[in-house]
């Protein structure tokens, strides 16, 4: 790629992201960007560093894809979703040299329906967000090496920078998390009060004063936040509930 192609790529990706107004704007428009630069679709996840667990996924893959995945439970055997949450991330991958090396058969199934929906190469990055590590994945249906040569790798680091920073978790949307069999029951309004008030700094006891309800009870709503959250401890609750946009600070 020469360096008037780049920069043109570059340009062209922020005017595209400059114009969305809200975050499902941006994620439109992020969308947009990776089919652009010949993508059929584009995936973005978030993995928690301190659990390793998924914390939040925006897909606009076909939906005939996305209920197949989840009703055959790929999620149990899909070896991208595994590199994600050890954080060893191959930034190529070629689908179908997976499927002829795959032992498995859940696995060469996997592979197999990847490519009935034209899902042959990934290209992937991760980006470290605060307490998060989120990956931005473009499922491609031709080698993305023969539109960009060998600046494929430097151009999909600088477009995936961008697009990290302009995609927003998904808040109190449903996007596509149900995919990979992820806990995302949502907060009630009083475990998100609780969290928030926790996140400023209060203790438990004085979170109670605010909502005139003993501390026992404000202990009950942080428990049953971390169930909703799907973890074990506060800490754990609020890094979840911040990385998914939950809460405002």
């Amino acid at each position: 790629m020469v360096s008037t192609r780049y920069a043109k790529l570059l340009i062209d990706t922020a005017d595209t992201l400059a114009g969305a107004q809200s975050a499902q704007d941006s994620w439109d428009a992020a969308v947009r960007i990776g089919r652009r630069i010949g993508a059929t679709d584009l995936n973005c996840g978030a993995i928690m560093r301190d659990s390793r667990e998924l914390a939040w996924l925006r897909s606009s893959m076909d939906m005939r894809w996305l209920r197949h995945y989840h009703q055959a439970r790929f999620h149990e055997v899909d070896p991208v979703l595994a590199a994600c949450k050890a954080g060893v991330m191959r930034q190529f991958v070629d689908v179908s040299e997976r499927y002829r090396r795959s032992g498995g058969t859940r696995q060469r199934d996997l592979y197999g329906c990847l490519m009935d929906f034209e899902y042959r190469y990934l290209l992937t990055q991760t980006w470290i967000v605060g307490a998060s590590e989120r990956t931005i994945v473009l499922g491609c249906a031709s080698d993305p090496k023969d539109l960009y040569g060998r600046g494929t790798a430097r151009a999909f680091r600088a477009i995936s920078a961008m697009l990290n920073d302009a995609i927003l978790p998904p808040g109190e949307e449903t996007a596509q998390e149900w995919i990979c069999e992820s806990p995302w029951a949502q907060l009630s309004a009083r475990e998100r009060d609780v969290l928030g008030y926790l996140a400023h700094g209060l203790r438990l006891h004085e979170v109670a004063e605010r909502f005139t309800i003993t501390e026992q009870e404000a202990a009950r709503h942080l428990l049953s936040a971390c169930r909703t959250l799907g973890v074990a401890a506060p800490e754990q609750a609020l890094s979840m509930a911040m990385a998914r946009g939950l809460l405002s600070l």
